[in-house]
């Protein structure tokens, strides 16, 4: 008897060209079935690319499809209607982050994730990476002891130069800027790992506040381009009154990445390459010289048979030029699809709707502490 295939659609050609549909395509049992973009060229790309027979330029005719699956990768002020009626057809959606504008769009699609019959997630695939898993193990299981603090550096060169296009991302009120696109990310690995938080600091800046248009003609950039934040860890954490450090800037003139967890035995970080490092506390010289280089040590982290072959797959892939983000995709995927198969209605460790709606709250109590200078609490 063949084996049923899951069936795939995506709303938005971005992303979803990137990572999403590269990673569902190398696992056999997905059949990449349609896809939405008003655009005409974007969406004749896409579907040659992939195979793609069914394209539409209105999202809502795609949704008449057999699909068990709906991947929403559009510009985030587009998210609630788009989400709201993939599930009102009762099909499965994964929405891409920033998962919504605002607090109250992230309340009406918690509402409407509530009474649907398939599951609703959204895109943070770095909880599936091999190195955030372990991690996790590490931290859960009280191998770095007890957690002191938690350190992120994130320098992208992605829109260091002027002359870069002006598009919904210089637009706060379209959900776009550093904060919400990277900002999230950390935000949802802080709660990952950690646990919940209480409150908030942050400072947004805008370092180009100008950028052209598509017919040349300076636009307004009203969105952050990069922005520093601390952030304390409440009762729901193991790491109460303890704090996360974030800066993160898309104007940078090289591209790195540190998410470091400091705990009592030891520190861990995860890099831009996807790698995890540790190094013990009893390793450290005594004193203030600046030219003790810490011991890092490099942790392989364990897979199972299937998710070695997978790993094995994605280096022979353009995902893994792509970085952290599309390889931790490629788990993701691979797990939602195994979930989707055996007609599960939730996914363990995935980040739902539920966790959008409080990460939607750091943002906000984030950008309330920039204007007003001051602490915020959840």
């Amino acid at each position: 008897m063949e084996q049923k295939k899951i069936k795939v659609g995506f709303i938005g050609s971005g992303w979803a060209r990137i990572a999403q549909a590269p990673a569902f395509s190398m696992l056999g049992d997905v059949e990449l079935a349609a896809m939405a973009s008003p655009t005409e060229s974007h969406r004749q790309k896409f579907m040659k690319m992939f195979g793609i027979t069914r394209g539409f330029a209105d999202w809502r005719e795609m949704l008449q499809c057999d699909l068990d699956l709906v991947c929403v990768t559009t510009p985030t002020y587009l998210h609630r209607e788009m989400v709201t009626g993939v599930l009102q057809s009762g099909k499965s959606v994964l929405c891409e982050k920033p998962f919504a504008l605002d607090v109250a769009d992230a309340t009406a699609m918690v509402e409407s994730a509530s009474t649907a019959p398939g599951f609703a997630l959204i895109d943070h695939q770095l909880r599936f990476h091999p190195a955030v898993r372990c991690m996790k193990q590490m931290i859960d299981g009280g191998e770095i002891g007890k957690v002191y603090e938690v350190r992120a550096v994130v320098n992208l060169a992605t829109r260091n130069r002027p002359d870069m296009p002006w598009s919904w991302w210089c637009e706060e009120e379209k959900g776009g800027g550093a904060l919400y696109a990277i900002g999230s990310h950390l935000i949802d690995l802080n709660r990952f790992l950690v646990g919940e938080i209480s409150s908030v600091s942050c400072n947004l800046a805008t370092s180009i506040p100008f950028r052209p248009d598509s017919s040349g003609k300076s636009c307004r950039v009203t969105s952050d381009d990069h922005f520093a934040m601390m952030m304390k860890f409440g009762p729901s954490s193991v790491a109460l009154g303890s704090s996360s450090l974030m800066h993160v800037t898309t104007v940078g003139a090289y591209t790195w990445l540190s998410f470091e967890v400091v705990g009592s035995f030891k520190t861990i970080r995860l890099d831009g390459a996807g790698r995890l490092w540790e190094v013990a506390n009893d390793n450290a010289k005594v004193g203030r010289s600046l030219i003790d280089a810490p011991r890092w040590k490099l942790v392989e982290p364990m897979l199972a048979w299937d998710e070695l072959v997978l790993q094995e797959q994605i280096r022979h892939s353009s995902l893994a030029v792509h970085g952290i983000f599309a390889v931790g995709f490629a788990f993701f995927a691979y797990r939602m699809v195994k979930a989707l198969k055996k007609g599960e209605k939730r996914l363990h460790d995935a980040a739902g709707f539920e966790d959008g709606l409080m990460i939607q709250r750091v943002l906000q109590a984030a950008r309330k502490s920039d204007k007003l200078l001051r602490w915020i609490k959840i």
